[in-house]
C-alpha cells in the first residue's frame, strides 16, 4: 500500500445485516451505483437493492448456517494479509 492510499475496511459477516452492510459499503466506496452493479452482473437493480437490504434468502441461510455452527465469515480486500489468532484469551475484533 502506498503512503497516500487509505486502507480498505474488512467486514464481519454475521447474519443478513452484516453481508448487506458490507455489500452496500463496498459498492459506495468503489463509486458504483446499484444500476452499474446490476448491469455488470446482468441482473435487475431491484436484485441489488434487495441484497443490500438483507433480503436474499440463500445468502442469509448460508451465513446463518456458518454462524450457527460457531463460525464467522469475514470479507477482506483482495491481497490483504489475514492473521487468525485462535487463542481463547485473544482480543475479539467486532
Amino acid at each position: 500500500m502506498s503512503r497516500h492510499e487509505v486502507p480498505k475496511p474488512w467486514f464481519w459477516l454475521r447474519g443478513a445485516d452484516g453481508a448487506a452492510r458490507a455489500l452496500a459499503t463496498v459498492r459506495r466506496q468503489a463509486g458504483l451505483t446499484q444500476v452499474q452493479i446490476a448491469r455488470q452482473l446482468k441482473m435487475d437493480r431491484t436484485t441489488v437493492l434487495n441484497m443490500e437490504a438483507g433480503r436474499n434468502p440463500a445468502v442469509n441461510r448460508f451465513i446463518s448456517l456458518f454462524n450457527w455452527m460457531g463460525y464467522d465469515l469475514i470479507a477482506v480486500p483482495r491481497g490483504a494479509r489475514v492473521i487468525v489468532d485462535t487463542r481463547a484469551d485473544a482480543d475479539a475484533v467486532p
